[in-house]
């Protein structure tokens, strides 16, 4: 059985077959964590990269009085 979860990345969980962007194939049992804001530097794994972006809005919505 095949488990995804969305949030901040996208979390496969089970076994799955990963075609990467040059066609080879790799068979992962157990739980992968996806890129999906596109700053990862651990392409196509998520490495939290987004976390920083979101506590920079974080930081600017509490400066901002509007």
């Amino acid at each position: 059985m095949l488990k995804v979860k969305i949030g901040n990345s996208l979390k496969v969980f089970g076994e799955f077959t990963l075609v990467h962007k040059d066609g080879t194939e790799e068979v992962i049992d157990g739980k992968r964590s996806f890129c999906r804001c596109g700053r990862s530097g651990n392409q196509p794994f998520c490495d939290n990269t987004h976390r920083i972006r979101l506590e920079r809005k974080k930081i600017e919505d509490e400066e901002c009085p509007f």
